[in-house]
């Protein structure tokens, strides 16, 4: 004589299938689960490529406002100053970028001052007061800083500031104004300037630069 069965609960069951799913799924997040590699943190140069699409192999140093003013008043640094907000600070990066690998620059500071200017920092102010020669001054008669501007800082005091498209009038596009030869020209005056800057003779240095183009 068979004994007849008794039918499974509907709450087992749907207990069995539950506990089924959760197991697979254990299972998946287990064997995909990457224990040994912590996530590394970007370094200077590939943050900077994030930000503004230039190559990874850059020269470019994050720094602050205050090591900025630091900087200006001891020792010696390239510093560039911009935000990648700005539509033309690609453009320069990638410009000043090429030419100072053409020289063998290992480092130049980069300082992305818009939170800064927009908040009034006590050391970005005081850097507009270390440059007030060379800042531009508008309308209103107050200085800034504007993006893109390149400084070169010796012994304390500036050799150059460069800020050629950090105010542009009239509606000209990036692509209208760099244009290939505006480019090859940009590249001799900033290894002139670089140059300047690591104390190399200012005649020989633009033969150099005119040499190879």
């Amino acid at each position: 004589m068979k004994v007849k069965k008794k039918p499974m609960p509907m709450w087992q069951k749907i207990f069995y299938v539950i506990s089924f799913i959760f197991l697979i799924w254990a299972f998946i997040y287990l064997g995909t689960k990457n224990y040994n590699a912590p996530q590394r943190e970007l370094t200077d140069s590939e943050s900077f490529t994030k930000e503004y699409g230039i190559t990874s192999q850059n020269v470019f140093k994050y720094t602050t406002a205050k090591e900025v003013l630091e900087m200006m008043n001891t020792k010696e640094a390239l510093i560039f100053m911009a935000f990648p907000e700005n539509k033309w600070s690609s453009k320069y990066a990638e410009i000043l970028n090429d030419t100072a690998e053409r020289l063998g620059i290992k480092e130049i500071y980069y300082y992305n001052f818009k939170n800064d200017r927009s908040n009034n920092n006590h050391y970005y102010e005081n850097i507009v007061k270390e440059l007030s020669s060379y800042v531009p001054y508008l309308d209103n008669d107050n200085s800034d800083i504007y993006a893109p501007t390149l400084i070169g800082v010796k012994d304390g005091n500036i050799v150059f500031y460069d800020d050629e498209t950090s105010i542009i009038h009239g509606d000209v596009s990036i692509d209208d104004y760099w244009t290939n030869d505006k480019i090859a020209s940009k590249m001799v005056n900033l290894g002139i300037l670089l140059q300047k800057y690591l104390g190399e003779d200012d005649e020989k240095t633009q033969e150099w630069w005119e040499d190879r183009w």
